[in-house]
């Protein structure tokens, strides 16, 4: 290892020369080369891997990167196959690293916080940490992900590349250096790989010779890569320009013809018309980004799209604040006793935590199944817990760190949903009039607003798991909805992703 970085800094020292390490293979006579280089106006070293004779010399791999770590894995993996780990504390071991958690990181509520804004569905599978050593490891803050994935693929490696954030989780299948598979947060295949190029920040390793028989990717990598980082830019831009989830979108023309519309976004970016049109059409200056994709759930690359397009082309305005007044926010009904409902409201939840309590909740599950057999109104439960991170052990929110909590969630939901303590330990989200892929929207919602900061002083580690249930999609009796919600939320603690859907459960084998 101080080889290595006496090595860099050399290079360092005299940019534009190429320094070297030679040394013998010790079953053959071959010699074995590692050479560094700083280009001017460059950033990170170039590294080169060689072996052979002293007349013919064969690169192995080639790549960028200032961590002399990650180098070293990769010359002791190419040397021995085998390298030994650089110790990483953030990432659990044992039965706590099923119980997805994670201390509070870069992930925010900003649009690059919040990957998973996708109608599509959330695979249950089993991304995690190997417990073997890794072959290779590192940063992404050191090496980007497009650079990692072209080193993989140059050096022609076999293996599965996971990536943890703390919040997500993703996993790559390479064979001979081409990528097979890919899987990232709730959606798979290129859209995986698009979603991971915009991922900044978190942890890689990957590990030698792990298969899989799937077969997702249908792309050339390059084209998929390229989307990738035209997204990155396109969400940077959007950030710049103040927009986050909770930003008011209006139309900046109201009185635009349909003709003066196609004409103006025919001048950006190449977005499918009808749905960029469907999203235009939904701006009223009085709902937030989050509320418009609540309504109409869409994956991250088309929403970005569609808004960079009609950001860059002049047709919408962003605002912290409603850009339009509705009349009726200053009034309020004289036929409703606000106090009476209130006392209604505390009567209903309990003492200690303010939540409603677990028997309350199931008048309200009565009445919506009673609204779904009248009228057919689809109806979405979640069922989900949160746990204290201690040292080798889960433990449940303290009464004041559940408070905050609520208090956390109650920002994000609307006043027709129902937040409830559930059984003994978890808790639930009763979402009338919503469909499963807004549910999963508003799950990883609240992960990221709970998540945002510490809860209470100490309280700076939390571990979340969802499970999601809908009707009619799922069941179509309310008893079989929540045992449904159940399961899937018991599946989401056994795996590393912390929202799982009951659709994407496979049945069990008879």
């Amino acid at each position: 290892m101080a080889c290595l970085s006496e090595a860099m800094e050399k290079a360092r020292d005299a940019a534009g020369r190429m320094v070297e390490i030679t040394w013998p293979k010790l079953e053959a006579d071959i010699s074995m080369i590692l050479s560094v280089i700083y280009q001017p106006q460059q950033g990170d070293p170039i590294w080169q891997f060689s072996e052979g004779t002293f007349r013919q010399m064969r690169d192995i791999w080639r790549y960028a990167s200032g961590d002399p770590v990650l180098i070293h894995s990769l010359v002791m993996a190419e040397c021995t196959g085998e390298v030994s780990a650089v110790s990483d504390n953030s990432v659990g071991g044992g039965a706590i690293s099923k119980f997805v958690a994670n201390t509070p990181s870069s992930y925010s509520t900003s649009l690059l916080g919040l990957q998973a804004t996708s109608g599509t569905r959330y695979p249950v599978v089993s991304a995690s940490k190997s417990s073997r050593d890794a072959t290779m490891e590192g940063d992404l803050t050191d090496m980007s992900v497009p650079n990692l994935l072209q080193s993989i693929t140059m050096s022609k490696m076999t293996g599965r590349l996971f990536v943890d954030t703390g919040q997500a989780a993703s996993e790559l299948y390479f064979q001979d250096g081409n990528l097979v598979h890919a899987l990232a947060v709730d959606v798979v295949g290129d859209q995986a790989l698009m979603e991971l190029v915009t991922w900044e920040k978190g942890k890689f390793y990957f590990y030698r010779d792990e298969k899989t028989e799937q077969r997702t990717i249908q792309r050339r990598l390059d084209a998929v890569l390229m989307e990738g980082i035209t997204l990155l830019d396109q969400s940077k831009y959007l950030l710049s320009r103040g927009l986050t989830m909770e930003s008011y979108l209006d139309k900046k023309f109201p009185n635009l013809s349909e003709a003066e519309f196609d004409a103006k976004v025919a001048q950006g970016a190449p977005v499918p018309p009808d749905e960029q049109k469907a999203f235009y059409l939904q701006l009223d200056g009085c709902s937030t980004l989050f509320d418009l994709l609540r309504k109409r759930p869409m994956v991250k690359k088309d929403w970005v799209s569609i808004t960079f397009n009609l950001v860059n082309c002049d047709l919408i305005t962003i605002s912290r604040k409603p850009t339009r007044v509705d009349k009726t926010a200053f009034l309020e009904s004289v036929s409703i006793d606000s106090a009476a409902v209130e006392r209604v409201r505390t009567l209903l939840s309990r003492p200690d935590s303010g939540i409603m309590s677990f028997p309350s909740f199931h008048y309200f599950l009565d009445q919506e199944a009673q609204r779904f057999q009248q009228y057919g109104t689809p109806c979405t439960l979640v069922i989900f817990e949160m746990r204290m991170l201690l040292p080798n052990k889960l433990e449940p929110l303290s009464i004041p760190a559940c408070k905050e909590a609520a208090r956390r969630i109650n920002t994000v939901i609307r006043s027709l949903d129902i937040l409830a303590h559930f059984e003994t330990l978890s808790y639930a989200l009763l979402l009338p009039s919503t469909e499963g892929p807004a549910a999963a929207m508003l799950a990883h919602r609240i992960l990221e607003t709970v998540r945002a900061s510490a809860l209470l002083p100490g309280v700076d580690s939390l571990a979340m798991a969802f499970g999601i249930a809908s009707m009619p999609d799922d069941c179509r009796d309310m008893g079989l909805l929540v045992s449904a919600a159940k399961a899937a939320k018991m599946v989401a603690q056994r795996n590393n992703y912390p929202i799982v859907m009951f659709k994407d459960m496979q049945a069990p084998q008879t």
